[in-house]
């Protein structure tokens, strides 16, 4: 099963070009305009990873990460903040934005990023299964 990408920005071209950037890469791309229907959709979905635009009208991708960040379904998908704002980079991170790239992007490098950023979400989740297990293996031992 392909990796699920969400990919928000507020403008249409860019969420054309990643989706088929990300879709010939071998995700499944999923699409948002703003904020809320990006909240809604990360709900709903539950993707592997989003990519999010800083800059857009209603809640920005500030608010947006905010947001997702505290909401239990949501709050350990990685976020990757796209910005043309490189003053914004600190505060991004603050937020809970697992890494900011600038824009304009190059489209290669943002897709290395994508690779990258899901083997780690892919070796965290394989961690946590291996240390739930072990802590299951616990129980049956007896008390010393």
């Amino acid at each position: 099963m392909a990796d699920k990408v969400l990919v928000v920005d507020d403008k249409r071209e860019i969420r054309d070009l990643l989706q088929t950037s990300l879709s010939e890469e071998g995700y499944e791309v999923i699409v948002a305009s703003n904020g809320e229907e990006a909240i809604e959709l990360a709900k709903r979905e539950n993707p592997q990873l989003i990519l999010l635009d800083l800059e857009m009208p209603g809640i920005d991708g500030i608010e947006t990460c905010k947001r997702l960040e505290a909401e239990e379904k949501t709050g350990l998908i990685p976020i990757i903040m796209m910005t043309a704002l490189g003053d914004r980079d600190i505060e991004a991170y603050l937020e809970g934005a697992a890494d900011v790239v600038n824009k304009p992007f190059d489209i290669v490098q943002l897709a290395i990023r994508v690779k990258s950023m899901l083997r780690v979400r892919h070796l965290t989740n394989e961690l946590d299964r291996a240390l739930a297990y072990i802590e299951e293996l616990g129980k049956d031992l007896p008390n010393a």
